[in-house]
């Protein structure tokens, strides 16, 4: 009787102590599972909000990029056009691939931020008008538009790119500056007299506009380049006065302030600058102390533009 006693107490003793051990098993499964989800929440709350932004604004980086490709390539098309005589019979095109999407962070966050890439939605006017004493001639006007594109970021603030006429612009919070610049140059020669040039560039095509989140393109055309204004060819002129319509002011009354500066011309005295409203520029080019205006050149470049859903950077 004893010997079969021991050995049931031997026995509930193994199964209380194997009872014991799965359960230990299973708190410390418990624990360990708190643990990973404690060390997720303090991750995806801590440091993935972070690692986003840093993400986006390595994205924002990324469409300044395409956006300066996009200037580049009006650029080429635009001197290929006027260097060919014929070009307009068939057009030089060119594709400018876009990233629209991006920000994006493997497993933690993988969905991405978009964007919007418009062609002509915002409007952007330049009116010159040439002036001899007690004569004003008729105004050049050249409606440019413009590609633009919007961010929709998650974390990090919104920006827009903005390429009008020459310029590129970033506006982030209602305050625009001009990353790359226009041809719009004041050169003084040896006598003391001043040479103006501006290179007008058209951005023909329909207002339309895509939202991404993986990648766009655009395809710009040549359509035809040439001179629309010359004093040397329509007589001496004193001065001339140049109103800028865009939604983009700062930018450009910056712009035109260091080019008049750096061409040695005196602020309200040979020339007179600033914004009209929230959405007009003013510049009045009138040197005085034995300064004149020995020329002023305008020439104009046109160029469709057509969105497409993707592509690369190619010629036709």
């Amino acid at each position: 009787m004893k010997t079969r006693k021991n050995k049931s107490r031997e026995k509930a003793r193994k199964s209380l102590f194997n009872s014991e051990s799965a359960g230990a098993t299973v708190i410390a499964a418990i624990l360990l599972m708190s643990i990973i989800f404690t060390v997720l929440t303090v991750v995806r709350t801590e440091y993935v909000p972070q690692w986003k932004t840093d993400a986006e604004q390595s994205h924002m980086s990324e469409v300044q990029n395409d956006m300066a490709e996009l200037k580049s390539t009006a650029d080429m098309v635009s001197l290929f056009t006027a260097s060919d005589q014929n070009s307009s019979a068939y057009g030089y095109s060119v594709t400018v691939p876009f990233t629209m999407g991006g920000g994006e962070i493997p497993v933690l966050e993988p969905s991405k931020s978009s964007g919007t890439l418009s062609v002509n939605t915002e409007r952007y006017r330049m009116v010159i008008t040439p002036k001899r004493p007690s004569i004003e001639e008729s105004p050049q006007i050249v409606d440019c538009g413009g590609i633009t594109y919007y961010s929709n970021n998650r974390q990090y603030l919104d920006q827009v790119f903005r390429y009008e006429n020459g310029a590129l612009i970033l506006s982030q919070n209602e305050r625009s500056l001009m990353r790359q610049i226009p041809s719009f140059s004041i050169q003084k020669t040896e006598e003391g007299n001043y040479t103006v040039s501006i290179q007008a560039i058209e951005m023909r095509g329909k207002n339309d506009s895509v939202s991404s989140n993986t990648d766009a393109s655009l395809r710009l055309t040549g359509i035809s380049a040439g001179p629309i204004y010359d004093s040397a060819e329509t007589g001496e002129i004193d001065n001339f006065t140049c109103t800028i319509i865009t939604k983009y002011p700062d930018a450009w009354v910056s712009y035109l302030k260091e080019t008049a500066e750096n061409a040695e011309l005196e602020y309200d005295t040979d020339y007179d600058l600033g914004k009209i409203g929230s959405d007009s520029v003013y510049f009045s080019f009138h040197p005085t102390d034995g300064k004149n205006l020995e020329r002023l050149y305008i020439s104009k470049s046109v160029i469709q533009a057509e969105l497409g859903a993707g592509g690369s950077l190619n010629s036709i």
